[in-house]
C-alpha cells in the first residue's frame, strides 16, 4: 500500500513540475503585442427594461506580433459574449460582440469588460459602456391613476399608526 501511495505522489509531482515548463514554453513562443480599441468608452441612449442591447467593439492589432485573445470577462452576468478566442494578425482588425440583457436592471448602469490577451505591460485591456434602463411607459401609471388608487385604499390597514396624520408613528 505504501508503494502505491508513493508512486501516486511521485507521478503527481512529475506532472506538476512538467506543466510549469510547458506553460513557460507557450509564453516564450507567443510574444507580446499592442492593441488599439476604437471608442473604448461609450454611453448609449436609454433602453427599455427587458430589451437587449448589442454592443460591438472594433479593435486593431497595432503591434508586430499576432494578437491572441485568451479571455473576455464581463462585470455582470447580464452580458454575453461571442466566440472571442481567435488570433489577429499584425495590422488587421477584429470585432468583439456583446449582448446586454436589461431585464434585471433599472436606472443608470455602467459595465466593464476586461479583455485578456498577449498585450504588452498589462496583458489586458478594458472597454466600458453605460446606459439608462427605463421602465416600459405602458406599465407606468400617471399621477391621476395613483391618486385614485390611494383614495380607494384604507391606509390604516397598510400602516400601523394613526392614519389621520400624514406620516407613520410606530406603536410601542
Amino acid at each position: 500500500m505504501q508503494i502505491i501511495r508513493l508512486s501516486i505522489i511521485l507521478v503527481f509531482a512529475f506532472i506538476c513540475t512538467s506543466c510549469e515548463g510547458f506553460f513557460d514554453n507557450i509564453k516564450d513562443r507567443v510574444p507580446n503585442t499592442t492593441m488599439e480599441i476604437e471608442d473604448p468608452i461609450r454611453h448609449y441612449y436609454p433602453v427599455v427594461r427587458g430589451d437587449k442591447l448589442k454592443v460591438t467593439y472594433k479593435f486593431k492589432n497595432t503591434g508586430e506580433h499576432t494578437l491572441l485573445i485568451d479571455d473576455v470577462q464581463a462585470s455582470c452576468g447580464c452580458i454575453t459574449t461571442n466566440n472571442f478566442k481567435r488570433s489577429i494578425a499584425p495590422g488587421n482588425f477584429g470585432y468583439l460582440e456583446f449582448e446586454y440583457d436589461s431585464t434585471k436592471n433599472i436606472g443608470y448602469v455602467e459595465h466593464y469588460v476586461l479583455i485578456v490577451a498577449n498585450i504588452e505591460d498589462t496583458f489586458s485591456n478594458e472597454v466600458k459602456f453605460a446606459t439608462n434602463v427605463v421602465s416600459d411607459p405602458l406599465y407606468i401609471k400617471d399621477y391621476e391613476q395613483i391618486y385614485q388608487e390611494q383614495q380607494n385604499t384604507n391606509a390604516e390597514g397598510i400602516v400601523e399608526g394613526d392614519s389621520k396624520l400624514k406620516y407613520y408613528i410606530p406603536k410601542n
